[in-house]
């Protein structure tokens, strides 16, 4: 599958993790030297180091720690073998115990506005979704909280006149931006597939016969939200990471942080004019926030300080327990 091959895009001048291939950089490079002038014994060793310092092996790259004691080297995953990890020990959880699932999520989100001088403004908002084992649901909303979003933007918005941070037709509700009902499409949750190629198969059994932009597009939309707004098991979540990682069109990142200031290794989904991130624990596999990034121009990660807008819907708890929601 597509989430378990090396990137070759990344480093693409790296040589093959081959001993021959090794020391023929070596060769070359000291022979070179001896070309130009002979240079002291220590400095040929460190330029010997430093050729053969990184290689690829296993989805790692090996990295010689040079001034180091003992020649010391640390370990680097590829992406797409964080990913594979993370997906292992999530689906290696146990489904949980508990009359009631629950989400604790933090929605945020960061808009530039359009007024003189233009600032960006923040809205934070704390939703629980609870679901019983008869898969009822009961969600749990509380106030959102607006402000400017740095010391700069605060300052701005006092240069524009203070103007209310909220529209009078919105009144300071946040909606869910790219979500469906389609978490009740697949009942029972908890009885779906651990197995990615039956899990795929399973969902595509309720593919729309139109309306839909492409098959691809679908899947995207039905895992995410299976993942955000259903009580699906870790070994289901754990098949979702690797279809959705498996769809034309996605690739994986690492070192992605979501609104909240936490990072992760990522599911990047979609070009321009946005881009959708599932950001996942490295070391849990448990979903850290799914968002929805506006793309610039350029192609690089939108900053709501050149116009962009950025949704970030940030998982803060996740699982089965014995709480239950207030009557």
């Amino acid at each position: 599958m597509k989430e378990f091959q090396l990137i070759d895009e990344v480093m693409p001048d790296l040589p093959p993790a081959d001993q021959a291939r090794a020391m023929a950089v070596r060769a070359r490079t000291l022979g070179g030297a001896r070309r130009r002038h002979r240079l002291p014994a220590l400095s040929r060793v460190a330029l010997a180091a430093a050729a053969v310092s990184l290689v690829l092996v296993g989805g790692f790259a090996a990295v010689s720690m040079l001034g180091g004691s003992g020649g010391e080297t640390a370990a680097v995953q590829e992406p797409a073998a964080v990913l594979g990890a993370a997906a292992d020990r999530l689906a290696a959880q146990p489904p949980g115990t508990g009359a009631w699932w629950r989400r604790e999520m933090l929605h945020v989100s960061r808009v530039r506005t359009k007024d003189n001088p233009t600032f960006t403004v923040e809205w934070r908002v704390k939703e629980v979704l609870w679901v019983d084992r008869e898969g009822k649901q009961r969600t749990e909303q509380g106030d959102v909280v607006a402000k400017p979003f740095t010391p700069a933007d605060e300052r701005a918005w006092k240069d524009a006149g203070s103007p209310k941070l909220c529209k009078p037709s919105d009144d300071c509700q946040l909606g869910r931006v790219f979500f469906t009902s389609l978490g009740q499409t697949f009942k029972p949750v908890a009885g779906l597939p651990t197995d990615p190629e039956a899990l795929k198969a399973e969902m595509l059994r309720h593919l729309p016969g139109s309306g839909v932009d492409s098959q691809e597009a679908w899947l995207w939309d039905a895992g995410q939200t299976l993942l955000l707004y259903a009580e699906s098991t870790p070994g289901t979540r754990a098949a979702l990471y690797r279809i959705l990682a498996d769809l034309p069109g996605t690739r994986v990142a690492d070192g992605v942080t979501d609104l909240d200031g936490r990072t992760g290794v990522a599911l990047v989904f979609g070009d321009s004019p946005a881009r959708r991130q599932i950001i996942i624990d490295r070391d849990s596999g448990d979903l850290l926030a799914v968002q929805n990034v506006l793309i610039p121009a350029d192609g690089g990660a939108s900053d709501p300080g050149d116009g962009g807008v950025s949704d970030s819907y940030v998982v803060k708890r996740l699982g089965w327990t014995d709480e239950a929601p207030q009557e």
